[in-house]
């Protein structure tokens, strides 16, 4: 894990602006936190942090600039979220002028952070050597300026698994229309990049073959294994999975005669089995760090083509090829 904590120091007056000094000596600084959501976790740690410096931390939503924000609620200092998330803008006024005094970014731009505790503590330590600063040293005793030293966060738990529900079409490629399916798989990945899976879908509402004697009912339930690949952007939440599965496939089929048929045809269930091998292609979204949704698409082949007959007459095929299309949502934890 990396952190990058970019630093330009400015001391730009801003034309008929002050920060109101201190009517009293020992009054309390502020420090101002502008949030959208109050109850965020992440602005919760930041507040936490900052509170243990002893100044009084306010809260209030974006209205304009950040320092025009601060000095309206004379603080010395004042910070907020990135639009990424994936970091902090802190902005700190000399107390006595109200000039821009520092206006600093402290961000985790590893692909999997943020870390939000060394955020905050990183926040919280800026803010204690800019409003707390140690005395200068006597010109008798000259000292050298301390390097600036940037520790890395601990390194994450190695491994992710993952639990990912579905709901979708699956189209057998044949002569019946295509199946609603529900699915369930279970996940692992053992870095940031390769995993596998292992997973299960069935049929809740099966597609319809028709014959001369009759329709047909066809679903399939589909069990297997999956190699994945997972790719993530840089910044922002959005990830892209790639996967190359087999599975066993059982093709049911429930025959049902029409009306005008012979009275002696009657309703009857059948089960058929072959494999499946397949492609699969996944766009998701991580909505929070343990919570994340997206689309997915599949395409396959059977090793051979299901025949359905009905009465002893072909009612139609299933399989070669097979596609996949669905919605998804899935919970991870490390």
């Amino acid at each position: 894990m990396r952190l990058l904590a970019i630093a330009a120091a400015a001391g730009i007056a801003v034309p008929g602006a002050t920060l109101a000094a201190p009517e009293e000596p020992d009054k309390q600084r502020r420090v101002l936190l502008v949030v959208d959501d109050p109850a965020d976790p992440f602005i919760g740690r930041i507040r936490a942090e900052v509170a243990l410096l002893g100044v009084e931390v306010i809260m209030r939503a974006p209205q304009g600039p950040i320092e025009a924000s601060a000095r309206s609620e004379h603080a010395v200092a004042a910070i907020r979220m990135l639009p990424s998330r994936r970091g902090v803008e802190v902005w700190m006024a000399d107390e006595t002028s109200g000039r821009s005094l520092i206006r600093q970014v402290v961000v985790d731009e590893t692909p999997r952070g943020p870390n939000e505790n060394l955020i905050a503590l990183q926040t919280a330590e800026l803010l204690r050597t800019g409003l707390f600063p140690r005395p200068a040293p006597q010109a008798s005793q000259p000292v050298d300026a301390p390097p600036v030293i940037v520790t890395p966060a601990p390194p994450r738990a190695s491994g992710e698994s993952q639990l990912v529900s579905g709901v979708g079409l699956l189209y057998g490629g044949g002569d019946a229309g295509p199946a609603w399916q529900v699915g369930l798989a279970v996940q692992r990945f053992w870095n940031e990049r390769f995993g596998f899976a292992i997973s299960v879908s069935a049929p809740f509402h099966r597609g319809t073959m028709s014959g001369p004697e009759g329709t047909a009912d066809v679903g399939a339930v589909t069990v297997g294994p999956e190699a994945l690949a997972r790719f993530e952007a840089a910044q922002g939440r959005l990830f892209m999975t790639t996967g190359l599965g087999a599975a066993l496939v059982a093709v049911l089929a429930t025959g049902h005669p029409r009306d005008e048929a012979s009275a002696q045809l009657m309703s009857s269930f059948s089960t058929a089995y072959t494999g499946l091998g397949y492609a699969r292609l996944t766009l998701g979204w991580k909505l929070s760090r343990w919570f994340h949704a997206g689309v997915n698409v599949a395409a396959g082949t059977t090793t051979a083509r299901v025949q359905i007959r009905f009465a002893g007459t072909r009612a139609g095929e299933w399989g070669m090829p097979v596609l996949a299309a669905g919605l998804f949502a899935g919970v991870g934890w490390h």
